[in-house]
């Protein structure tokens, strides 16, 4: 069994009894390759050419049946997707974008920081898997 801490209104803890991994998480978000790309472009500036591959990236591991299984096998596990594995795909991102010698990018800041775009498209395929677990 695991305990689940849960605040009350005088900011103490209570514990309440979990009952393991019959929660499912918080409900996927539907969300776009469309979207996706409509957002970076409000956020950064960008070519015609990066939408491209940003968009061809994206959906390569959209498909990619490996990602798919860990986000299926840890759905309920936000902590895991959001942060240990959010970064895992972000790496595998940067490493297609090196197979494709599209090295300006992986030295730009707004792909590389921390809410750039190689962020938003790990997160971006993540969502992507857990709305097809649910």
């Amino acid at each position: 069994m695991e305990y689940l801490g849960v605040e009350s209104g005088g900011g103490t803890m209570k514990l309440k009894l979990g009952k393991g991994k019959n929660d499912s998480g918080p409900p996927p978000m539907k969300v776009s390759v469309q979207d996706m790309i409509a957002e970076i472009q409000a956020k950064f500036d960008i070519s015609d050419e990066e939408a491209l591959y940003i968009k061809q990236v994206t959906e390569e591991k959209a498909a990619d049946p490996d990602i798919r299984s860990t986000v299926q096998a840890h759905r309920a596990d936000v902590v895991f997707l959001e942060g240990a594995y959010r970064g895992q795909v972000n790496g595998e991102i940067q490493n297609t974008y090196d197979g494709l010698a599209r090295y300006e990018e992986l030295s730009d800041p707004k792909y590389t920081e921390i809410g750039g775009i190689f962020d938003i498209m790990a997160v971006t395929v993540i969502q992507h898997h857990l709305s097809v677990a649910a």
